[in-house]
């Protein structure tokens, strides 16, 4: 009988041409089933420190449940274990910034994947901010989230076209994000996969450097080797100008 399969990542994060620390936090948990990438908000005070602590709150969250049993919970439980440690980073980012004055305002973007089994693989994507997550399914790249920015709502509206928005002076600026005074309440969508797919989470800092075309173009040329593929995503950010902070996971089924 075959080894069933299971998910593993591969991730990288460079700090690019441009800025002077990287912001950037991801994690990458083969055993949980669990791939973290976070973005802390530039400019800000302590973006290193709100991407950190919002990596470690999911982490510590969904750790949790697989100690307790609740990893063998339906995959439904994934949405709610989800919204869990997103809510956890927010309470642990604004008490941060409570507790320490230098870091206010500190903020952070968030994606983070799970994936079970059900009795197929099913994804479960939470996110705030505008870090992503793509699906590649044979040939085809696939946006699963909608950023949270300024840009996206303008281009909802009708005011810009997605070309346009590529290069706009507001693409940058983020609608939700970890933590706002206001609450932050996460997206989550459940999405179902096949084994050949590919799972992409990036910080803007890839995005904003390459379009999805090129993304694309990478993956599925690396698509057999996540390493090289993280390599080759980032060296072409880097070499578009690398103008932020740069990470990447990739997710594949293996054996």
């Amino acid at each position: 009988m075959p080894s069933p399969t299971v998910w593993r990542g591969a991730g990288l994060t460079d700090r690019g041409l441009v800025r002077s620390s990287n912001q950037d936090a991801f994690a990458v948990e083969d055993a949980l089933q669990l791939w973290v990438v976070a973005d802390g908000m530039g400019g800000h005070a302590g973006g290193d420190v709100a991407s950190q602590l919002a990596v470690n709150a999911v982490v510590t969250r969904v750790r949790s449940r697989a100690s307790t049993g609740e990893a063998a919970a339906p995959p439904a439980s994934d949405e709610r274990v989800l919204h869990e440690a997103i809510a956890a980073a927010q309470r642990a980012i604004l008490d941060e910034a409570r507790a320490h004055t230098e870091l206010t305002g500190m903020g952070t973007t968030c994606v983070a994947l799970t994936i079970s089994r059900a009795p197929g693989p099913v994804a479960t994507i939470a996110h705030v901010g505008d870090s992503r997550a793509y699906r590649l399914r044979g040939n085809r790249l696939e946006q699963l989230t909608q950023d949270h920015s300024v840009i996206d709502d303008y281009i909802k509206r009708g005011l810009v076209t997605p070309a346009q928005a590529f290069t706009h002076p507001l693409r940058h600026v983020l609608s939700r994000a970890l933590g706002s005074e206001n609450g932050c309440d996460p997206d989550v969508g459940v999405h179902d996969l096949e084994d050949s797919d590919l799972i992409l989470l990036c910080t803007d800092g890839l995005t904003k450097m390459i379009k999805d075309e090129r993304i694309a173009d990478v993956l599925l040329r690396e698509r057999a080797a996540p390493d090289q593929a993280c390599q080759a995503l980032v060296q072409e950010a880097l070499s578009h100008g690398g103008a932020d902070n740069v990470t990447v996971i990739i997710c594949t089924a293996r054996a």
